[in-house]
């Protein structure tokens, strides 16, 4: 039940870089930003990957008939989850820090 749930992780992560896509496609037109929002989709693309290789091990872990015994194997867990999802992860925390990071770096006075 747990791995299923995790999938979900996954999921939302997806859902908050399509907002923040958005919202910076919206504040870099106005402030006349180069369109580097477009990485975000980047992102989104390796975290599709990532979900849709864990749903594929979870399914083998819960159906094991019929299985490829590949699918279970650590390096195949490591190219098609782990590895996407961090490069999707990393793409979007620059981006998000190079879009608004004046939020946090705006002083009063």
């Amino acid at each position: 039940m747990t791995a299923i749930l995790g999938t979900f992780g996954t999921l939302s992560i997806i859902a908050l870089l399509y907002i923040l896509a958005k919202l910076s496609e919206k504040f870099g037109s106005v402030i006349k930003m180069s369109p580097i929002y477009r990485y975000y989709y980047l992102a989104i693309a390796f975290l599709v990957v990532a979900y849709i290789s864990n749903w594929l091990v979870v399914r083998a872990t819960l159906i094991p008939e019929n299985t490829p015994a590949w699918l279970n194997a650590p390096w195949f867990l490591f190219l098609a989850y782990h590895l996407p999802r961090a490069i999707g992860v990393t793409i979007g925390i620059v981006l998000t820090w190079r879009y608004w990071s004046w939020l946090i770096l705006e002083r009063n006075g």
